[in-house]
């Protein structure tokens, strides 16, 4: 899960973006086949920066994206929100030599689109403008990421902005579920810890505390940089080196996280809101950003929930027409991931959607899912939804990689949560998956059924918020 914040125009909601195309279809690809032939190559800076360039020259854009290896994985109790009042911060609160307003002037005098997102692994800052300015573009990554200045008036400031968005989750049923089964799967874990932070630690941070996180955390080493866009690798290469090896290398040992263990058991949590209607988002601990079964899941979730024919909406509607609306999700986190369905139900039928949505997905080991599943003439006629979600990813692939920003971010986040010697050619390994392999990673994360369930109600004694 990741929170994203676009340039503010009197607005300050949040929003949970799912990087749905990006994590489908560029976990490892293009970093795996890095080379000169293709205009790519793969940096590491002295001070220890990672850095991917990428010629893509269709459009005249520069896409500069830098994902940090810090989340809320990286709080504790007391400090559990400084990451998501830090981002906001970085992006629109100024440097030694700039002050917000002036960051903000000079990115639009020169056409850029600039944003930031918050997740339980990264802090991913993105940066978009017309080719001609790619180096005002890199100077300016540097001076923000590296060079923030902050008083505290300032971040008092920031403070309303980060708790009215706090408030706006609350008052969001389906963003508010979806945190609250997001925490509750990795019980203590840090990844238990809510992206959009704690009230009382937003309220109480000071500019010297958020500083300090920053310096800890926003340097070279814990970084890595993408540059996708109409340059020259070289020329690029030569800019990258210059505006950003200066930086000092930190130098500092990360303390180690473990995996995220499966749920021992299952939660069912009902909560009774001002809406109208019901809500209910379910989630399973699924395998992490390394973990081999990724393959296999992410065929699984596209074959139960997202592709052309998917089998659970189906099921669930076959059971009594239980549906209003109905998602299912992948995120593939490093130290492990969650596959997560949000669904829109009458109140009087959560229990029985509940039911037969994890029941199903308990018997999903037993399923057909390819023509070889079946013998004789049945082969024939029978649809084949592995292949059919195999052509789907593929399509998804193609669609993300013409998006210079998308692929610059997938390109940055790869690099920081990557921990295989050779991930691969992720559309090879999803190619490489059979009928057997989909079973078995259903068995293994769907089949004892243990998952974490939040349904939001109507309050009682009335119908709900019109």
């Amino acid at each position: 899960m990741e929170m994203s914040r676009t340039v503010r125009e009197g607005s300050v909601g949040a929003r949970i973006v799912i990087f749905l195309a990006v994590l489908l279809s560029l976990r490892g690809p293009l970093a795996s086949r890095a080379g000169p032939d293709d205009g790519s190559r793969s940096i590491l800076l002295d001070n220890g920066l990672r850095v991917f360039l990428y010629e893509k020259r269709s459009l005249p854009l520069v896409n500069i994206v830098m994902a940090f290896d810090v989340g809320s994985k990286d709080e504790s109790d007391g400090t559990s929100g400084l990451v998501h009042l830090l981002e906001h911060c970085v992006l629109f609160r100024g440097t030694a030599t700039r002050t917000g307003a002036e960051v903000t002037r000079d990115l639009r005098r020169h056409g850029a689109y600039f944003n930031a997102r918050t997740g339980q692994d990264l802090s991913v800052f993105e940066l978009s403008l017309p080719a001609e300015f790619a180096e005002v573009g890199l100077r300016n990554q540097k001076d923000i990421l590296f060079g923030l200045s902050l008083t505290q008036e300032e971040l008092d400031l920031e403070k309303d902005v980060v708790l009215e968005e706090l408030s706006q989750m609350e008052d969001d049923a389906p963003r508010w579920a979806l945190d609250r089964v997001l925490r509750d799967l990795f019980p203590g874990h840090p990844y238990g810890r809510s992206v959009y932070g704690r009230r009382e630690v937003i309220s109480r941070a000071t500019a010297e505390e958020l500083l300090a996180f920053h310096r800890m955390f926003f340097t070279p080493d814990n970084g890595a940089l993408a540059v996708v866009g109409d340059f020259q690798a070289a020329d690029m290469e030569r800019l990258v080196r210059e505006v950003f090896g200066p930086l000092p290398r930190s130098g500092r040992a990360r303390e180690p996280i473990p995996e995220a263990a499966i749920l021992k058991k299952s939660v069912f949590h009902r909560e009774r809101k001002d809406v109208e209607g019901g809500t209910l988002v379910i989630g399973f601990v699924a395998p992490g950003f390394n973990d081999p079964d990724q393959y296999a899941m992410d065929l699984l979730v596209e074959i139960m929930g997202r592709g052309v024919h998917p089998l659970l909406p189906a099921a669930l509607q076959a059971q009594r027409n239980l549906l209003q609306t109905m998602s299912m999700a992948y995120f593939a986190n490093r130290y492990g991931g969650a596959v997560v369905i949000s669904m829109r139900v009458e109140p009087k039928d959560l229990n029985v959607a509940r039911n037969e949505a994890i029941g199903y997905l308990k018997r999903a080991h037993g399923l057909s899912y390819s023509k070889s599943d079946y013998m004789g003439e049945a082969a024939f006629t029978a649809f084949d939804f592995l292949e059919s979600a195999k052509n789907q990813i593929r399509f998804s692939s193609s669609q993300a990689e013409e998006s210079g920003l998308a692929l610059a971010a997938s390109l940055a986040r790869f690099m920081v949560l990557n921990t295989r010697e050779d991930p691969g050619r992720f559309l090879e390994r999803i190619q490489a998956v059979r009928s057997t392999d989909i079973r078995k990673a259903a068995m293994k994360y769907f089949g004892k059924g243990e998952s974490i369930s939040v349904a939001v109600l109507p309050e009682q004694g009335g119908r709900g918020r019109k």
